[in-house]
């Protein structure tokens, strides 16, 4: 009886330890990030940006969106995550310049605030936020996409018309 307590006693012991030790080494893992394989950032036309010379706090959300790929750290994703939110807040507040003031950029700019906002959830349930870092990209450049697209010249069909 002494020896089954004392063997179950020391397989209890060596069976905690192991846990506490994988814990240990997930969370240290996770803190730890690289970002340099993010999808680049599309470009945006010239008469994309002239239009948003006219939008400085677009350009600030901007700004700090090209700061993702430079994280190190999940602390630091945090806090650029939630400096990120507070501007699209503001740029969800404010109004919206003429030429992008359509369906399609609102849109846009909510979905990237789901993205956001999913991102700011894996980091505080200590999940890994990679993939949410992605989709958070990849919604940002749907809407430069489609500010590239709104801002793009447009032909005018009746000069390609026959004079049969």
């Amino acid at each position: 009886m002494k020896n089954l307590l004392f063997l179950s006693s020391l397989l209890l012991f060596f069976a905690c330890g192991k846990k506490q030790e994988i814990d240990t080494v997930n969370k240290s893992a996770v803190s730890i990030v690289n970002y340099t394989d993010l999808p680049s950032f599309i470009p945006l036309t010239a008469s994309a940006d002239s239009v948003l010379l006219a939008w400085p706090n677009f350009k600030a959300f901007e700004e700090r969106m090209k700061a993702l790929p430079l994280v190190v750290s999940v602390p630091d994703l945090k806090m650029l995550v939630q400096e990120l939110i507070e501007k699209n807040q503001i740029l969800l507040n404010e109004v919206y310049p003429e030429a992008l003031n359509f369906p399609e950029i609102k849109s846009r700019q909510r979905v990237l605030t789901t993205f956001l906002l999913k991102t700011r959830a894996e980091i505080l349930l200590s999940q890994d936020p990679k993939l949410a870092t992605q989709e958070l990209v990849q919604s940002f450049n749907a809407l430069r996409d489609q500010i590239n697209l709104l801002t793009a010249p447009k032909l005018n069909l009746n000069t390609f018309e026959d004079d049969y």
